[in-house]
């Protein structure tokens, strides 16, 4: 069988460490982009089966990157953040990704 990839866009180091690290555990392979402009080298040069995306980036939003990626790829997206405060039900329902809060 083969690996499945992730692309992984997050920019805190506390939180991209121990996430990767049980994706790798578990078999997954996983590339960490900390930037958008990062997400959109990575997903250029390389096949993914999930894209698990932060909300709040340095020069950007995970929904930036949705919204591009969704021009060429119907990829499983996936947001993840440690936000509580409430975002855009509206910006998710355009692009239908999963959103968790944790």
């Amino acid at each position: 069988m083969k690996d499945k990839k992730i692309l992984y866009v997050e920019d805190d180091l506390s939180l991209i460490e121990g996430l990767k690290y049980t994706l790798e555990k578990n078999g997954f392979l996983v590339d960490n982009a900390r930037t958008v402009m990062e997400a959109y080298q990575f997903f250029q040069a390389g096949q993914y089966d999930l894209l698990l995306l932060d909300v709040t980036l340095p020069d950007g939003t995970g929904f930036d990157i949705c919204k591009e990626v969704r021009k060429t790829s119907a990829v499983p997206i996936i947001f993840l953040t440690a936000s509580d405060e409430e975002i855009s039900i509206a910006a998710l329902q355009q692009e239908n990704p999963a959103y968790w809060t944790g």
